[in-house]
């Protein structure tokens, strides 16, 4: 039987960080802290992205019932409508515990947060479209905090 062209591989390195990629895209999801998970995405995310990445936030969010998501979406062009239904219904679950600092690129990145935010109920992911702005917030929230890896591993 031929593999789905949308499928994806998922693999945990020696540190923890959780890694999800197809063809099309990849994240790269590891632990700061806790509460505080940084997500790096690139390319584009199709529904079977969904289980692996909402399976790193929920572990996190059961160890102590608040999460903060530093989302590096800078390189991520698009997530299919079922991808984001499906994180909005696990935002609506989790959104008196849960926050989201996303960097986008695009406008559609951008709209695709607010129909998230609409349908939770409440300003769950805050967008941020300038670098240097997110990682400032991201700073706020988590002092530790810095930017130094893409989703392609390569330093910036």
């Amino acid at each position: 039987m031929p593999v789905e062209k949308d499928s994806v591989k998922s693999k945990t390195l020696l540190d923890g960080t959780v890694v999800v990629e197809n063809a099309r895209g990849r994240a790269v999801m590891s632990r700061l802290g806790p509460g505080v998970l940084l997500y790096v995405c690139s390319g584009v995310f199709s529904v079977q992205f969904y289980a692996p990445m909402v399976a790193v936030a929920q572990r996190e969010a059961d160890l102590g019932g608040k999460l903060l998501m530093i989302v590096d979406g800078w390189d991520l062009r698009s997530v299919d409508t079922g991808f984001r239904e499906k994180w909005t219904e696990w935002f609506r679950a989790h959104r008196r515990g849960f926050v989201m600092r996303l960097l986008v690129r695009s406008k559609l990145m951008e709209m695709a947060a607010s129909v998230a935010n609409l349908f939770t109920g409440i300003t769950v992911i805050r967008t941020y479209s300038n670098v240097s702005t997110w990682e400032e917030a991201c700073a706020r929230d988590f002092p530790k905090f810095r930017r130094n890896v893409k989703a392609t591993g390569t330093s910036l």
